[in-house]
């Protein structure tokens, strides 16, 4: 039952760190606005109509190709967001402090899934293999620190 107890408050110590990043960088860097849609009482095929609905579609692409650009720059924000908690959950790990330290490196992890998915909806392919392969280091490290058998020295030495 302990043990299902540091589980739990690892994962709520994970969750908490992957919602204050999320939170954190949409608080300080909002994401683009999206282009309202004309509302005007134009019959349909007129030139006015015509008119409003090209100026329409050009301010959506250009909302489209801002909505990458913004992505892209949330997944450079989320890979040192990711690395840092990882870092500092697995020398606390290393310390005795295994649900907190868990708990960072767990949400270590999962900013580094949130960054994949960003780097996916940026469509860059560069950006998602460094997320990736972030993902597979703090995994790896993480899995190492967790699970190494521990070195046990006797208490008195074998003669």
């Amino acid at each position: 039952m302990q043990s299902f107890i540091k589980l739990l408050y690892a994962l709520l110590v994970a969750a908490a760190v992957v919602v204050f990043a999320g939170l954190a960088i949409y608080s300080f860097y909002q994401p683009p606005k999206s282009p309202s849609y004309p509302s005007g009482n134009y019959s349909y095929g007129t030139a006015a109509y015509n008119r409003q609905q090209d100026d329409y579609n050009n301010a959506l692409d250009q909302h489209n190709r801002d909505e990458k650009v913004y992505y892209r720059n949330v997944t450079y924000l989320l890979l040192p967001a990711a690395v840092l908690p990882a870092l500092v959950g697995l020398y606390l790990m290393r310390r005795r402090s295994e649900a907190i330290g868990e708990g960072l490196a767990l949400g270590g992890v999962a900013i580094t899934i949130y960054a994949i998915t960003m780097a996916s909806l940026a469509d860059s392919r560069p950006l998602r293999f460094v997320a990736a392969t972030f993902f597979l280091i703090i995994v790896l490290l993480v899995a190492h620190f967790r699970f190494s058998a521990k070195s046990t020295k006797p208490k008195f030495p074998l003669i």
